[in-house]
C-alpha cells in the first residue's frame, strides 16, 4: 500500500478543474484520515522527493487505457511525514504529477494519502490507507477522481512474505457518472538474497457504476524476478496478464466484449548516489479482444531520474 486538474493554457483549463469533485475528494480523505491519525503522535520525521522522466509509447492515439496512455514528459513531486517510523507508523503524504503529452491534452494529477501501520506481532502487520486522487486514468475512463479505503494484512517468516489486501474505491467521472470499485489482492515474495527475490501477485477488480457501459470485471496476475548486477545496479524482469469483461460493451457479433493484455517487461535500476537513482523500463504490450478493432500491440519505454530528500 503505499497519482488531478488539466493543464494547457492556464486560462483555458481552469474550468476543467471540477472544484466540487476536488473538494469532495479532499473532504472524504480528511475525515477518514482523522480517524486513522493518533492525536498523541511524537515529533514527525519528514521526507520527500522529485522525479522527472520521458515516456515513449507507440500506438498511443488508438487507446486510452493506462498501458498505452501516450508519449509524454512526466514530472512528479511528493512530500510527507512519518510518526513513530520504528513502531506503529503513521504516514501522511501528498503528491502531484504532471504529464505533458505529445498527442493529447496534458494532465495534472494530485493525491493525498494517510497510512497507518499496526505491528501485531513478530513478522505480522496490518496496514490501513485512506487516499484521495484527482484526474487519474482508469480502465473505464480518463479524467477520474477517486477516494479509497484499503487494508492489508502482511505476514513475514524468514525469507517468505505473504500479504492479503482489500479495498473499496469511490469514483467520479467528468460527465457526472459515479461508480464503486472494490478489489482484493494477494501477493507472495520469496527472498533469495539482498535485492534478489521472486514476487507473484493476483488481483480481482470490479466496477459497478450508475452507467452500465462503465461496468467490468478484471483479473490481473503478475510474476517478477529481481536480482542485483552490481553494488548499485539491479534488474527486474516480469510478465503481467490482465483480462476483463465489459457488462454492456459488445463486439460486432453481439457478444459481450472480452479483452486481455500480455505485458512482458524489464527494468534496469541504478543508484547514482544515496539520494539519486535512474531507471530504464521497457514493456511490450500485447492486447487481444473478441472485437478486432481493439487488437493491437505496442511498445512502452520509460527513462526516469529520481531524487529523494
Amino acid at each position: 500500500m503505499t497519482a488531478g486538474p488539466r493543464c494547457g493554457s492556464q486560462a483555458g483549463r481552469q474550468a476543467g478543474f471540477r472544484p466540487r469533485f476536488r473538494v469532495r475528494i479532499v473532504a472524504m480523505t480528511a475525515v477518514i484520515a482523522g480517524g486513522l491519525a493518533n492525536p498523541a503522535l511524537a515529533a514527525p520525521d519528514p521526507y520527500g522527493g522529485v522525479s522527472v522522466g520521458g515516456v515513449y509509447s507507440s500506438d498511443a492515439a488508438r487507446t486510452v487505457d493506462e498501458e498505452l496512455d501516450g508519449s509524454a514528459i512526466v514530472g512528479r513531486a511528493y512530500a510527507g511525514v512519518q510518526f513513530d517510523p520504528a513502531g506503529d507508523t503513521t504516514q501522511i503524504e501528498v503528491s502531484s504529477g504532471y504529464y505533458g503529452y505529445t498527442t493529447r491534452e496534458d494532465r495534472w494529477t494530485n493525491r493525498l494519502a494517510v497510512d497507518q501501520l499496526v505491528r501485531l506481532g513478530d513478522g505480522v502487520q496490518l496496514g490501513i490507507e485512506a487516499a484521495g486522487s484527482t484526474d487519474i486514468i482508469t480502465l473505464e475512463r480518463r479524467g477520474t477522481d477517486q477516494a479509497s479505503l484499503a487494508g492489508q494484512l502482511q505476514v513475514e517468516r524468514s525469507d517468505h512474505r505473504a500479504a492479503l489486501e482489500t479495498g473499496l474505491r469511490r469514483r467520479w467521472y467528468e460527465d457526472g457518472a459515479k461508480s464503486w470499485a472494490p478489489y482484493v489482492e494477494a501477493s507472495y515474495r520469496y527472498r533469495i538474497g539482498s535485492w534478489h527475490n521472486v514476487v507473484a501477485t493476483v488481483r480481482k477488480e470490479w466496477t459497478e457504476a450508475d452507467r452500465d457501459t462503465l461496468d467490468y470485471e478484471r483479473l490481473i496476475a503478475g510474476a517478477y524476478y529481481t536480482r542485483p548486477l552490481a553494488r548499485r545496479t539491479r534488474v527486474r524482469a516480469g510478465l503481467v496478464h490482465r483480462r476483463w469483461t465489459w457488462d454492456q460493451r459488445f463486439a460486432p457479433g453481439g457478444d459481450t466484449r472480452r479483452e486481455r493484455l500480455w505485458i512482458p517487461q524489464a527494468r534496469l535500476m541504478h543508484g547514482l548516489s544515496r539520494d539519486d537513482s535512474i531507471d530504464l523500463d521497457y514493456r511490450r504490450v500485447l492486447r487481444r479482444s473478441n472485437d478486432d478493432r481493439f487488437d493491437r500491440d505496442g511498445n512502452r519505454l520509460t527513462l526516469t531520474f529520481r531524487h529523494a530528500f
